[in-house]
């Protein structure tokens, strides 16, 4: 009775280990074909692909390579659903000189493609004129202006705020409300500077030179927290707050345009 009960126990954690996951929208997760470029390693691929790297193992085991070194360009890998990372979001539009890195900014830069699925710690740069449009699941779209660099953090916990980093630029957001209403922040930005926490708005974040942050209140409510202190900004608000500093008060900015789709 007990071998029967082990056995049956055995076979349900091997069929749910090999389940579809979701990304962060309900949508399910697909296995993803990879094709080696010059340069890259299995290091990198599994920086780049695993949620956790460490398990480059499996991914030989599943793509049926007895040895690491035969890992070479133009070798095709499918990466298993049960290896993923989360997705966070999706590149909805790109313009311009965009760039992405998909090992937290340690690994080489590559142009960002149309469509392109992002991971926790993945960063985007933009230069010159590029700006990218990024739909974050369950958030809303976040719009990265020129001469930018950002990163997507992700969820510390299933269903919690997602958080994203803005080291250099600025962005906008048009962040949807939540249904029903909640006084819970559903996404924060953090800067050098500042984090700013919403719950359904638009308000856009710029950094200067000295990594000092502007927050821009078009719609909703955003509540910008530094050094302890926090600010509410009501629609047609912003606040300034100067690196190491607390924000200042609240002052009015003169109407903005909307933020549309591109």
């Amino acid at each position: 009775m007990r071998k029967s009960i082990a056995k049956s126990i055995l076979v349900l954690i091997i069929v749910f280990s090999h389940l579809p996951l979701f990304a962060e929208d309900g949508e399910t997760l697909e296995p993803i074909t990879i094709t080696v470029q010059k340069g890259e390693t299995l290091s990198l691929i599994s920086e780049r692909h695993l949620s956790d790297p460490k398990r480059w193992p499996e991914l030989l085991k599943h793509n049926k390579i007895p040895n690491p070194d035969l890992i070479k360009p133009g070798l095709s890998l499918v990466v298993p659903v049960f290896l993923r990372k989360p997705v966070v979001g999706v590149t909805e539009f790109v313009m311009g000189q965009v760039e992405w890195n998909g090992t937290g900014g340690k690994g080489p830069w590559v142009p960002l493609k149309l469509g392109q699925e992002l991971h926790p710690n993945d960063q985007i740069k933009t230069t010159g004129k590029g700006k990218t449009d990024v739909h974050i699941n369950n958030v809303g779209m976040v719009r990265i202006l020129t001469n930018s660099h950002f990163e997507v953090k992700g969820a510390e916990k299933k269903g919690g705020a997602v958080t994203v980093a803005l080291f250099k630029g600025s962005l906008d957001a048009k962040v949807t409300k939540s249904n029903p209403p909640t006084n819970e922040h559903k996404f924060n930005i953090v800067s050098p500077s500042s984090t700013a926490g919403v719950r359904g708005t638009e308000f856009r974040v710029e950094l200067d030179e000295k990594l000092s942050s502007t927050i821009s209140c078009f719609e909703g409510v955003v509540d910008v927290a530094a050094q302890g202190k926090t600010v509410e900004l009501k629609q047609g608000m912003a606040t300034f707050v100067e690196k190491g500093k607390s924000p200042v008060q609240p002052y009015k900015i003169p109407e903005a345009p909307r933020l549309k789709e591109e």
